[in-house]
């Protein structure tokens, strides 16, 4: 039993995991340890990037050999707000669509493909439940953290206060520019907004020279001394995990153990969309055993 995160090495894959009771374990697979090539390498888990299918399939089973599961349910991703609850045996994960799973089952993981997303792992006290969570910027705004967990409560007959949650690596808020449009879009829905996004520096004033020799003046928008309302297309940086941990809090849940590590900042453990555009996605994982 691990009571914190642990990189550690097993069937030749990278991972890190915490396991707060022997029944249970959480996972976030880095990209080393498979067999990917190109901006895919090495242990890309989607079929949706461009990937070959059979270097993904060889990349989920070394993951699947690693946590010593016998499946690992995923889903087809859309950035919803769709909470799935997973009963029986694995089915493919293009007929099943949605962004957070649920189940109670044990001996079946439940996987999210992330690539700067942040994955929450969503558990109750006692081990007799577990859910993840995909929470982009629009998973976040639709609050499907709190949707995930308040479906956790209601199926399983679980009071909140006795789930926990624990959140994985994602792109931190100094790399994850956005614009006025997804502010906007988070001021809808959360009376705090303003407490997880930080207006961006303005650019330095940009001076070249007219044809005739003269200085050309500078854009107002890039212009540091000019009145901020002037910028048409301000910029601000969001904070996924503050915003989702205030969700799962506000609810009673209680953090036990997350990773703050950033994909965007680390190439060499992390899958980044924002970093590389065309790249690959790393697994996280949530498994009863």
């Amino acid at each position: 039993m691990n009571t914190d995160w642990q990189l550690r090495t097993a069937d030749g894959v990278d991972c890190f995991e915490y396991s707060p009771d022997p029944r249970l374990v959480l996972a976030f697979f880095t990209r080393r340890g498979g067999v990917s090539r190109g901006p895919y390498e090495s242990l890309n888990t989607s079929f949706a990037v461009g990937d070959e299918d059979r270097n993904v399939e060889e990349n989920l089973t070394r993951i699947r050999h690693a946590l010593q599961l016998p499946a690992i349910q995923t889903m087809k991703q859309t950035h919803s707000d769709t909470v799935l609850t997973i009963a029986g045996g694995p089915v493919l994960a293009e007929t099943l669509i949605g962004d957070a799973c649920i189940t109670g089952q044990a001996g079946m993981g439940l996987g999210l493909k992330v690539a700067d997303c942040l994955p929450v792992y969503v558990y109750a006290e006692n081990s007799s439940c577990i859910g993840i969570a995909h929470c982009g910027w629009r998973g976040t705004a639709a609050k499907l953290a709190e949707k995930t967990a308040r479906e956790m409560s209601r199926h399983f007959s679980v009071p909140l206060s006795s789930l926990r949650f624990a959140l994985g690596p994602c792109i931190c808020p100094n790399c994850y520019e956005v614009g006025a449009d997804v502010r906007s879009e988070f001021s809808r829905e959360f009376a705090n907004a303003d407490a997880f996004f930080t207006r961006s520096e303005t650019p330095k004033a940009q001076t070249s020279q007219n044809r005739d020799g003269t200085a050309e003046r500078p854009d107002p928008a890039l212009d540091p001394l000019s009145p901020r309302s002037l910028d048409p297309f301000p910029k601000y940086r969001l904070d996924l995990r503050a915003a989702n941990r205030w969700l799962l809090m506000k609810l009673g849940l209680l953090e036990t153990r997350s990773i703050a590590l950033c994909t965007y900042e680390d190439g060499r453990l992390f899958y980044s969309a924002r970093r590389d555009q065309v790249t690959g996605r790393n697994l996280a994982v949530i498994a009863l055993r």
